[in-house]
């Protein structure tokens, strides 16, 4: 049986809900943020991928499915829905509550931290994304929600950046009562001083200063391990290869050059590592699906009519 990936517009559409304006344009991926109330679905959730990220605070009986995996919840929950891990949700009481909200990679635009992101189910396939909670718990993160509502209401002039922040604490939150995430105390200084190296390169401030290393065997030799060690620990700890980290981390860098300085596309892919701007033209294509020149004209069209 093929597993579909649902997009933010199917999504809309499979719950009866008006598709967002910013849905609805094409090209570079547009920012997008929502938060709603749960209410009780007598059929369950479709079992498939996704290609955003969703949190929900559940109350109420149900089963959640998930890589094949089967969790009952009894009372209070909030369930971490990894885009690449395939899953659904089936109340079994009429008696629902919570919340959920949605985002997509835009939305974040790199606002957590690498080291924390993978220490949470959100990115990080290989942790649990049910995390049962008890009463003081699921009141902290009620009263988070709540919060995140009336910024997506207001009109206030930083709210996405507020947003961002609740955003933060409520998967900081997580990764606090889940406890962190490490094979052995060797594994996880390995894996801090690989995100340390990984921060110290960014963010980039001048072409005339580039990105010294951009493959895991650069990281690799720094650290004076043999290349598949790191490829192994990082795997194993993250669920993802360090190859994809370094890859995600340049690709994020790019996209903030690109919205937040005027240099040209020859000086960001020179500020990036790349040899030739054709080699950046190529590789951000391959990452994104669209041009950084693309990229850059939509976003800030779209901030001008914000």
């Amino acid at each position: 049986m093929s597993i579909g990936v649902e997009t933010l517009a199917q999504f809309y559409e499979r719950t009866n809900q008006e598709i967002p304006a910013e849905l609805l344009t094409t090209g570079a991926s547009r920012s997008h943020f929502n938060v709603r109330q749960r209410c009780y679905l007598r059929k369950p959730t479709p079992y498939n991928r996704r290609d955003y990220y969703k949190i929900c605070l559940i109350t109420g009986k149900g089963v959640h499915i998930s890589n094949g995996v089967t969790t009952e919840i009894s009372g209070s929950a909030i369930i971490l829905s990894n885009p690449t891990v395939p899953g659904s949700f089936e109340a079994i009481c009429e008696r629902q509550g919570g919340f959920y909200c949605l985002f997509n990679d835009t939305f974040l635009q790199n606002s957590i931290r690498h080291d924390v992101k993978y220490q949470s189910a959100l990115f990080n396939e290989n942790i649990e994304p049910v995390l049962h909670l008890n009463q003081e718990e699921t009141e902290k993160f009620r009263r988070l929600f709540i919060e995140l509502e009336g910024l997506r209401e207001g009109n206030y002039a930083y709210k996405n950046d507020m947003i961002r922040s609740i955003l933060q604490v409520i998967i900081l939150e997580t990764i606090r009562i889940r406890g962190l995430v490490a094979d052995s105390a060797a594994h996880e200084r390995l894996i801090s001083r690989f995100f340390a190296l990984l921060n110290q390169q960014f963010p980039v401030d001048s072409p005339e200063n580039p990105l010294r290393l951009l493959t895991p065997a650069a990281y690799a030799d720094q650290l004076n391990i043999h290349v598949n060690h790191l490829n192994n620990v990082v795997k194993r700890t993250t669920g993802k290869t360090s190859r994809d980290i370094i890859h995600e981390r340049i690709i994020a860098e790019a996209k903030t050059l690109l919205m937040n300085t005027d240099w040209d596309a020859a000086e960001i892919a020179y500020s990036l590592g790349f040899l030739y701007p054709s080699h950046f033209n190529k590789y951000f294509k391959q990452h994104t699906l669209t041009t950084p020149l693309l990229f850059r004209q939509e976003e800030r069209s779209l901030q001008l009519n914000v």
